[in-house]
Order: structure tokens, then sequence, then C-alpha cells
């Protein structure tokens, strides 16, 4: 029987390529033994119909034992050369697992994961397609057992041939001592009996080679749709890993021009904080100043105030759009900012809203949002 491979190991994907190509070798040898067999009886039966040959029986002998022989060393051949390939291939997909290992060792967790996803979804897919290859795998092994038998059944015959030509050899020889007038008649009927078995045995062989070359044909057909079958599937697999890949670069690619566009705009948000930091600090020193300079009865100044500071709207100078402007005079008669700040002791140089003394910290956040 010609085994092929185990169903749990991880050479089931192969087993029927592995079992057409060593039944294809065997099948091809055995056929054409036959055919030299047949050729060979042909030869034999149109010789007998004339004569009877003394060295047949030690020729059909000898024939045997030469195709036995030759049929022991084909299936060797044939065995070591599945065993080379099965190991060659094994290699191969070992060392196509440990690429694919290192790669997946390589990739971030959900890569992995997602690598993990498909690859078992790919195995579920593959399972339906394992028992078609193992009943394909026992059919062949059945139909290769079946012609072996076969074969050694018309061996078989072939001996008893020789086996019964010899007799009637030797039949003829002792009746040729004696009867030399009957020889002819029994020699003839033998022969005629031999002849027609031979004839019987040569149609019947005809019939199985035309039988096993309809089987062949269709088994060849049958393992070329399994193989192209699988080179669609592998190519499906390549162009969504394909697709998979540029999708992912190009998500690559956007998360990265999103960090450095999102970089560049706290850079700048950070400048301008700063910058408007020093603006807010440089004014206030500003009109710490100019508050200093002021006459006593230039203002007023809360006294339980922790801080004695005011805002001399008439000498601060703001910045706007349109460039740098200072504040219109104070009216006749009154306080520098005295309409303005009534409701509070500080006030914001661009808007001019007022506070008290005791909100210092909300002027200066009120500042920084205001002059931005």
């Amino acid at each position: 029987m010609i085994t092929c491979g185990d169903p749990g190991s991880d050479g089931r994907e192969g087993a029927p390529r592995a079992a057409a190509e060593l039944c294809g070798l065997c099948y091809q040898d055995q056929l054409a033994a036959r055919d030299s067999l047949i050729a060979c009886l042909r030869a034999r039966l149109a010789a007998l119909e004339g004569y009877t040959a003394p060295s047949l029986v030690d020729a059909l002998l000898e024939q045997v034992a030469h195709f036995r022989e030759q049929l022991q060393r084909q299936e060797n051949g044939a065995a070591e050369a599945q065993m080379r390939q099965e190991i060659e291939r094994l290699t191969e997909r070992l060392e196509a697992k440990e690429k694919e290992m290192q790669q997946l060792l390589s990739q971030p967790q959900h890569e992995r994961e997602k690598e993990v996803v498909l690859m078992r979804r790919s195995m579920a897919e593959g399972e339906p397609a394992h028992p078609a290859s193992d009943v394909l795998c026992s059919s062949l092994a059945n139909e290769t057992h079946q012609l072996r038998r076969t074969l050694t059944s018309t061996a078989h015959m072939c001996q008893h041939l020789a086996k019964c030509l010899d007799e009637r050899q030797h039949a003829q020889r002792n009746v040729g001592e004696r009867k030399h007038t009957g020889r002819d008649t029994s020699v003839q009927s033998v022969t005629e009996e031999e002849n027609r078995l031979l004839k019987q045995k040569v149609t019947h062989v005809e019939d199985l080679y035309a039988k096993w070359q309809l089987y062949d044909v269709s088994r060849d057909e049958y393992m070329r749709g399994l193989h192209l079958e699988e080179k669609i599937n592998d190519c499906k697999l390549a162009a969504s890993r394909t697709a998979r890949d540029a999708a992912l670069e190009w998500q690559i690619l956007a998360y990265k021009d999103d960090f450095m566009s999102e970089r560049a705009d706290r850079e700048q948000a950070q400048g301008r904080i700063q910058e408007l930091e020093e603006k807010v600090t440089s004014l206030l020193h500003q009109v710490s100043w100019r508050q200093d300079s002021q006459e006593p009865d230039a203002g007023w100044i809360h006294a339980g105030s922790k801080t004695a500071k005011y805002l001399a709207t008439d000498a601060v100078e703001l910045m706007v759009p349109g460039g740098w402007r200072q504040l219109e005079p104070p009216a006749e008669g009154g306080h520098p900012g005295a309409a303005q700040r009534g409701q509070g002791d500080l006030q914001c140089p661009h808007c001019l809203q007022c506070f008290s003394d005791e909100q210092g910290e909300e002027l200066l956040r009120h500042v920084a949002e205001c002059c931005q």
C-alpha cells in the first residue's frame, strides 16, 4: 500500500501532490513492463502457432523474475525519491515558518494579534479541503493496490502457463517416443488450447490497460485542478497581504503628518504664550514704574490692599492689530481714566475692563487672554 501522509501533520496539504507523483512513477514503470510483456506474449503466441520453442518456459521464468526485480527496484527508488522530496518540502516550510515567526516578533502587539486572527481564519477555511484530500489519497491507494494485485495475478498466470507448457513438452517427448503418429494431433490440440488461453489473457490485459489510461487522464486533470486552485488561493492571500500593508503604510504616513502638524502648532502656541507673557510682564513693569513716578494726587490707593498699584490710562501704550497706539487724553476737569475706573482700581490696557486691587491674578489671566 502507498501511504499518503499523516492527516494531522503539517504536510497534510501536500499529500495529494506527493501521492500523485509517487503513483505516477510507479504506474509508468508498470505500464512499460506490461507493454513489454504484452509484446513478448504476442511474439510467443505467433511463434507457437507455427512450432513449439523448447526454451519458452525458461525464457518466461527469466522474464518474470526480471520483471519482479525491476518492479522492486522501482518501488524502492520511488520511496527514496518521495522521502527526499518530503524532507526538502518540510525544510522549506520550516524556513518559511521561521521567517514568519521573526516577522511576527518584530511587529507591534496589535499587528501580531491581527496576523494570528488571519492565520486562524485561513486555517478554518482550509479545513473543508482536508477530507477531500484524504478521500483522494484513499482512492489512489486502493486503486494502486488493486492494480498491483492484477499484475501479480497476471504474473502467476504466466507462470502457470509456463509450467503447463513445460509439462506439455515433457508429455510430447514421452508420447513421441511411444507413438509418433498420435503426437502431432495431441501437440496441435494442446497448442491450440494454449493459444486460446493466451489470446484471452492478452485481451484482458489490453482492456485493463485501456481502463488505466482513462483513469490516468482523469487523475491528471483532477490534480491539475487542485494545483490551480492552490495557486489561486496563494495569489489571493498575497494580494490581501499587499493591500493590508499598503493601507497600514498609508495610515502610518497620515498619523505622522498629523503628529508633525500638531507638534508645529503646539510649538507655535507655546512661543505665542511666552511672547504674551513677556508683553504682560513688560506692561506690568511699565504700569508699576509710572505709578511710582505719578504725583500723590494723580490717583487714590485703597487702604486695605496689599499692593498699592493703579493704572495710568493716559500713558500706557497698547498693542493692536494695526500697531502701537496711545489712549485718548483724559477728560477736562477730572482724573485720568476716572470714567472707566469707576468700579475698581486696576484696568485692562486693551479692553479697559476694571478690576479691584484684590483681583490681581484675575487681571493677569484676563490680560493674557485678551491680548491674544
